[in-house]
């Protein structure tokens, strides 16, 4: 959703509103939000939009800096892990990186850098990084040279890693005092959404450090082997697996292809199967053994099923019963 600009003396009272935290020339080189659920972003008989609390800065817990803090960003895991190498801090965060395209997400990946060390940088100038960033500008398809702001940063922090590509905050219900929504898939065109809470325990904890910041796409692992994944992550339908035991919600079946070491958390069905909040609808896949519940191919969820290589492929299957049919990430 795209607003058009106020006028300067608007743009100056809301400059002023948020005590220097944002100033009228915003960069215009960041990679753009992608989509916005949730939001009153629309002027009334030429007032300005109702931008509710986005244009105030959110506090920042106090908390201990790390001492050689590290991220790692996995896109098939959906993860952004923070650790300090010299210490005990070890978390794992959910997040939000880049569409899907021609079956690739928009975020790039590789190794790069996150300078924490300098000042912090008011929110129209192009910095490495931001306490508070209120604004993103866009132009008007429509006009090709009107340019279009809107308060989508909601005054959390915003990290850059990689010239346009950044760390910040959830976007959707951007108006709301908390800073917004989270929504856990490929949903940006480049940058790494975090929740609120998130963006701002990782700007607390790295705040005057220089971080290493790998961007890969496979899922990562620990030395054991196992998935790095939330702390409170609870398996489903679709989840990575090594034995039935691993996929502790009722009835829970660990399928293997053959001589595989690691497999995909199903369940026995025959003909509907059941769903979970924040998780990708699913379907009752016909197999020679009986049917068996896979995620829907989902291009926000599972990126098509590109978050699970190896595991699951994306293909037209029957339910058992033959009553319907849907694009699923397939067993093998």
């Amino acid at each position: 959703m795209n607003i058009k600009s106020t006028s300067s003396v608007l743009l100056f009272g809301l400059c002023a509103a948020l005590a220097g935290a944002c100033a009228a020339g915003a960069e215009s080189d960041d990679m753009a939000v992608g989509d916005i659920e949730g939001n009153v972003t629309t002027g009334v008989d030429g007032l300005a939009p109702d931008y509710g609390q986005a244009l105030n800065c959110k506090s920042i817990p106090v908390v201990p800096t790390l001492a050689k803090p590290s991220i790692v960003i996995s896109l098939d895991g959906l993860t952004l892990h923070l650790k300090d190498l010299a210490g005990t801090y070890d978390r794992v965060f959910p997040i939000g990186p880049g569409k899907y395209e021609d079956g690739d997400s928009l975020t790039i990946t590789g190794n790069f850098t996150a300078d924490l060390r300098g000042r912090d940088t008011v929110d129209g100038a192009y910095g490495p990084y931001y306490s508070c960033r209120v604004w993103w500008t866009d132009t008007d398809a429509s006009t090709e040279d009107e340019t279009v702001r809107s308060p989508v940063f909601a005054g959390l922090p915003f990290i850059r890693f990689k010239g346009a590509y950044a760390i910040h905050g959830p976007i959707d219900n951007y108006t709301s005092s908390t800073g917004g929504n989270l929504r856990r898939g490929y949903v940006s065109h480049g940058c790494v959404r975090m929740s609120a809470d998130g963006i701002k325990e990782l700007y607390g904890r790295i705040l005057g450090r220089k971080v290493p910041v790998k961007v890969q796409k496979a899922v990562e692992r620990d030395a054991a082997g196992n998935v790095v994944d939330l702390a409170t992550a609870t398996p489903w339908i679709g989840s990575e697996c090594a034995t039935d035991a691993s996929c502790s919600y009722s009835g829970g079946v660990c399928e293997k292809a053959a001589g595989a070491a690691r497999g995909t958390c199903s369940l026995a069905c025959i003909s509907t199967c059941p769903d979970r909040s924040g998780e990708a609808e699913t379907f009752c896949q016909a197999r020679a053994a009986g049917g068996r519940c896979v995620p829907k191919s989902d291009l926000v969820k599972n990126g098509e099923c590109a978050r699970y290589p190896g595991r699951l492929a994306e293909a037209n299957v029957s339910r058992p019963n033959g009553s319907a049919s849907a694009d699923v990430c397939a067993l093998p």
